[in-house]
């Protein structure tokens, strides 16, 4: 380190009397050269500044990890939060006393000193916490030991203080710089599950800039305390920047404070973009969620989960309590991100210095230089010492978090209940299971129908695997579509207040039956049908997890025995256990049932005798025996009117021809499976794809969409009409097609291990997924019996995900705001600048101070003597004889 040394302490006139020799200005040296009593009280009062500080941090970060409840409590004049207040202004002021003293010991004012050193002890007494108390009155007693042990003919000489390292050129700029962009491409990259669900359904209508306001929301207002994810990032990015800015403490709380303002200020430049597109187009149509959306991780994740709770205990949105709770909720959470990146990045500018103390300190005892060994052992770096202690300090922070769960209940089977296993067939051989369990007596699983249960239309656990139908072959609610992770849903009819107790109290019931705890993150009125509450479990529990403990719920012996989960987790299912809306004949089941829908791949099967067993269709894994405890255990299989069934085994099973259904009654049979011979005209194996090449791209790549119609049968289809819709309008501005409009393809014939096609291209203008149309394909086929049969057939939903990174949102930020984002190139631009000329400064200034040094170093000439002046003797004069009289 370099010696900081005071010019306005040295005169010209005090310069020149040292050259002359006339007077003596007090010699300047390193406070490490000074006497020890002198070296301890600088250091003392160094302490007594840091712990000052730290304490007001403390208190100031306090304040914000509470304030939505610190503020009430302020106006409120309660004494905590007026306490927080006082010993935050209170540290600050007796904060910036100890670094005056230090300068007033070093330059040799001790009685200012010692004075200051007994305000402040008295100020730390009283408003600032007691310990700047101790900590300033012992200074005050070192102070008083220093006049104590100097006697009047002490040179006065003045002690300079260390000159911190300055740390890389271009520190700050190049730390802010590597710290933005790893926030950037972390927030961009690794953005959780649910808050990307939401860029991805709203950026192909909301435009680029959408992706960028959600990462920064995620990035400025997810609350760090509860999101571990969060805090680390940003305790990385402060230490990152700190690092590479390097030097003085404050540098690294610029960089932190520099990186925290970049991100606010790009999620306020896409919140401009996206105001400037709503109100020039007017506000869009917002499109279903895309295949996969969560409403669970959406509402469980980060930002979410803080305003989620105030919004259910709300009376309204309007209030203004309400209004007041969610500003200040926010407001926290970016002051916690903002205290984490700047306390971290001085963490990080002392670990920097430490570091550099570290190597000097290696290097003298590598090269045993006796001089420096005495004089800058470690015990004197206060700034190491720092750094030590946070080194030793870090272990503490990575101690892992153990969470446990309990195990799902087992309890014994419970009492009679009725079972039945329907199976459709449709006309394209794809068969759709429905099973259900009704009035089942879960009581020893810990669901009892108490009269919580009495105003619920649904109370129900339910696991939705990407299954549109549900409930048995009914439409399901638009709620319950995008509920795609485990969730408890209740349904409740009559008054909020009374029905949200039950509900919670049917919640209770079912976390202590499966196992798991539940967070309420939805509470909604849906208009005349009452209040819906959604509860969520751990975002961690799979569908395939929660299935499981779901069904370890159900009688060993029944149905559910046939269905194995690891089966069925890649296919579309729905199944839910509770209190449900099921109807049998015409009567609504009221207790606790099970209901289950699994949609299976399409059989291939064409007109001729075939030999049908379930257990080979569904792939189930045991026979289908009844259950002695069901009261009843019914199958049905459904195919297509007019289907010609022969079965072996009448009366049971039976084939009703009238609708169709053939019926098996396990109860008391011992019929091991379902099994018959029929002759059912499935459609030929012509199958058709919607792909997307490629799947996935950067915004701006081109997509081609290829529609493949392929006869892989050994028969010909005629007629054959295929049409692409291609998307819904609601992509329009930010999705190019060409040729833009439905497509359509029509062929005569496709004879056997033949395909025809037909193919557009889509050009992604903005980030997020694009869900389009599903395409359609009209054929004929003539069956063995001259009978013409027609047949229509619908690809999946195909999906086009647009990415969009850091560097193409730079891009796309100074595209949009042109000419404005030329602005952002004046800090960019700028720094480098301010930079070079305060490094050209700092560099003149050291060279005048090791001129000064250097001089006062160097002992003083020695005074000229007053000689007699010599006789003027004028010309030719002959200086051996003396003049004449």
């Amino acid at each position: 380190m370099g010696i900081r040394i005071p010019f306005f302490a040295v005169s010209e006139r005090a310069v020149s009397e040292r050259r002359h020799g006339v007077a003596q200005v007090p010699p300047y040296q390193a406070l490490k050269e000074a006497p020890k009593e002198i070296r301890q009280a600088a250091t003392v009062a160094l302490v007594c500044s840091s712990v000052s500080r730290a304490i007001g941090i403390l208190t100031s970060t306090i304040i914000i990890a509470t304030l939505p409840t610190w503020v009430p409590g302020l106006l409120a004049l309660q004494p905590i939060p007026i306490l927080l207040v006082v010993l935050t202004v209170g540290a600050a002021i007796v904060g910036g006393k100890g670094s005056r003293i230090r300068e007033r010991i070093a330059s040799g004012d001790y009685e200012k000193a010692r004075s200051a050193s007994l305000s402040a002890a008295i100020l730390g007494f009283i408003i600032a916490g007691v310990v700047p108390g101790v900590l300033y009155f012992y200074l005050y007693m070192r102070v008083g030991n220093v006049m104590v042990k100097r006697r009047p003919d002490d040179p006065q000489t003045i002690y300079l203080l260390p000159h911190p390292s300055e740390g890389v050129f271009l520190g700050r700029y190049i730390g802010w710089a590597a710290a933005y962009l790893l926030v950037l491409f972390i927030g961009y990259t690794q953005l959780p599950t649910g808050l990307r669900g939401i860029s991805d359904w709203l950026s192909p209508v909301l435009g680029v800039h959408f992706n960028t306001l959600i990462v920064a929301v995620y990035l400025i207002f997810t609350n760090p305390l509860t999101y571990p994810p969060v805090l680390s990032l940003w305790v990385t990015a402060g230490l990152l920047g700190g690092i590479i800015a390097g030097g003085k403490v404050g540098r690294g709380f610029m960089v932190g404070l520099a990186v925290f303002l970049s991100t606010l200020g790009a999620m306020g430049l896409a919140a401009l973009s996206i105001f400037r597109g709503v109100t020039s187009g007017g506000f869009p149509n917002i499109p279903p969620p895309p295949p996969g959306f969560s409403l669970i991780a959406a509402a469980t994740g980060p930002v979410a989960s803080d305003l989620l709770p105030l919004f259910l205990q709300a009376s309204s949105p309007t209030d203004p309590a309400f209004i007041q709770s969610v500003a200040l909720t926010l407001a926290r959470n970016a002051g916690l991100i903002f205290a984490i990146v700047t306390i971290s990045g001085r963490a990080a500018s002392l670990i920097w210095l430490g570091g550099i103390d570290i190597a000097k300190y290696v290097f003298v005892l590598i090269h045993g230089k006796p001089g420096l060994k005495e004089n800058r052992n470690i015990v004197d770096r206060p700034v190491l010492k720092t750094a030590v202690i946070l080194l030793m300090l870090l272990p503490i922070f990575a101690i892992p978090h153990i969470s446990t769960t309990s195990p799902p209940f087992q309890a014994p089977i419970p009492g009679p209940y009725e079972q039945r296993l329907d199976v459709a067939l449709s006309m394209l051989g794809a068969p759709n299971m429905s099973f259900q369990l009704t009035n089942l007596d879960l009581s020893s699983k810990g669901l009892v129908q108490d009269n919580n249960y009495a105003g619920a239309n649904l109370a129900a656990f339910i696991v939705n695997n990407n299954d549109s139908q549900a409930f048995g072959n009914g439409q399901q609610s638009q709620m319950l579509q995008i509920i795609s992770q485990p969730a408890l849903v209740t349904l409740y009819s009559g008054d909020p207040k009374t029905t949200a107790a039950e509900s919670a109290a049917v919640e209770a019931q079912f976390s202590q039956a499966l196992g798991v705890p539940f967070t309420t993150i939805f509470s909604l009125p849906m208009g005349g049908q009452g209040t819906a509450t959604i509860y969520a479990p751990n975002p961690e529990l799979s569908n395939y997890d929660a299935l499981t403990k779901l069904m370890a719920l159900l009688p060993s012996q029944s149905f559910s025995s046939l269905i194995n989960p690891a089966n069925i987790q890649n296919a579309k299912y729905f199944a839910a256990i509770g209190v449900v809306p099921i109807t049998i004949n015409g009567v609504k089941i009221t207790g606790f049932s099970f209901d289950m829908n699994v949609q299976f791949p399409r059989q291939y099967y064409k007109g001729g005798a075939h030999q049908l067993d379930l257990k080979t269709l569904l792939g189930f894994q045991n026979n289908i025996v009844g259950d002695p405890a069901a009261n009843a255990s019914l199958v049905s299989m459904s195919f297509q009117p007019g289907t010609i069934l022969y079965s072996p085994l009448f009366p049971n099973p039976i084939y009703n021809n009238a609708t169709s259904t053939y019926y098996l009654n396990v109860t008391s049979s011992s019929q091991p499976d379902f099994v018959a011979n029929f002759n059912y005209p499935f459609a030929p194996d012509v199958v058709i794809q919607k792909t997307s090449t490629p799947a996935s791209g950067s915004v701006g790549t081109t997509h081609i969409v290829v529609v493949t119609i392929q006869n892989l049968d050994n028969v010909t289809v005629t007629s054959l009409n295929a049409a692409d819709a291609q998307t819904s309008s609601n992509y329009a501005q930010n999705l190019q097609l060409s040729p833009s409009g439905p497509q359509a393809m029509q062929a005569a014939i496709l004879t056997p291990g033949n395909s025809a096609t037909l193919s557009y291209t889509v050009t992604t203008v903005s980030s997020g997924v694009y869900v389009l149309s599903p395409a359609t394909v009209n054929f004929l086929w003539t069956a063995p019996n001259g009978t013409k049969i027609t047949y229509t057939i619908s690809t999946d939903l195909t999906t086009i995900t647009s990415l969009a990174g850091p560097l193409t949102q730079f891009t796309r930020t100074f595209t949009d705001f042109q000419p404005y984002s030329y602005l952002l190139l004046i800090p960019l631009l700028l720094t480098p600048v301010v930079e070079t000329y305060r490094l050209f400064k700092r560099r003149a200034r050291r060279k005048k101070e090791k001129e000064m040094q250097s001089f006062y170093a160097a002992p003083p000439p020695p005074p000229q003597q007053n000689l007699p002046k010599a006789p003027d003797t004028g010309a030719g004069s002959n200086p051996n004889n003396p003049p004449p009289a």
